[in-house]
């Protein structure tokens, strides 16, 4: 348990970071970095800033050790609407994705805290000229950047999966239809093996030069698990495994 807790702005906290540091190290107590009265940051005894390290593959934590919160799953596939709007599968799983969404910003946000206060102590060494303390600081720092990054990259994919449209087919030959960057409108693609052998987009003009008019229709979402989308060589199972 921390002794006392501290609220400084952050130029307060910038003049006075030595004994902030000190104050962190020597009675644990936690000071709270504000902006405009807004905790935005914290200076942590480095005890507790190690308690927020945890494996790459768990969720986030909180100082006990604990899972702020299970982490979600659901099925993927093609979902379409009723007369009474979205069904449960659906709403169930952009529920799963919108938690996993949190989940992975919460577990960034606890891990960049915890840095942050290394950065503190890094910030006093430098007022106090202790270089070499410096670089033991930032040499600690170097294998703490892999869960943040991890859980933003992850993040990242949870966020595209969800926001991603539907899948558009031309009215007149119901083949797939898109828009690309240099072409103008919607156009017609397969994908076909490119001059080195690799499986690539490829933009056509049908025989009867029809032109291209979309209807949507739902796209195949990949399932949630443990927090993450599952990539189709995860699980060649997965109902949302046939599609990238």
């Amino acid at each position: 348990m921390t002794a006392v807790e501290y609220e400084h702005p952050i130029r307060r906290v910038r003049d006075e970071i030595a004994t902030v540091v000190d104050r962190a190290k020597d009675h644990g107590a936690i000071t709270y970095v504000t902006r405009n009265g807004e905790r935005v940051a914290a200076v942590v005894p480095l005890p507790v800033a190690d308690r927020g390290t945890r494996p790459v593959d768990r969720t986030a934590v909180d100082s006990h050790g604990k899972p702020l919160r299970p982490a979600p799953s659901a099925l993927g596939g093609r979902f379409t609407w009723d007369v009474n709007g979205p069904t449960q599968p659906e709403v169930e799983w952009t529920r799963a994705g919108l938690e996993a969404l949190h989940a992975q910003l919460t577990t960034a946000t606890a891990e960049t805290v915890a840095l942050l206060g290394i950065v503190g102590q890094a910030l006093a060494a430098v007022s106090d000229r202790h270089l070499g303390t410096v670089q033991e600081l930032l040499d600690s720092i170097e294998r703490r950047f892999v869960v943040p990054e991890v859980a933003l990259s992850e993040a990242v994919e949870v966020y595209d999966e969800l926001n991603r449209p539907d899948d558009a087919l031309c009215v007149t030959c119901r083949e797939p239809i898109s828009t690309f960057y240099g072409h103008e409108g919607w156009q017609h693609y397969r994908m076909a093996l490119n001059k080195h052998g690799i499986n690539a987009t490829e933009i056509y003009q049908p025989d009867d030069e029809h032109t291209p008019e979309p209807t949507f229709v739902p796209r195949t979402r990949r399932a949630f698990a443990d927090g993450k989308v599952v990539r189709p060589y995860d699980d060649p199972a997965a109902p949302a495994a046939e599609e990238e």
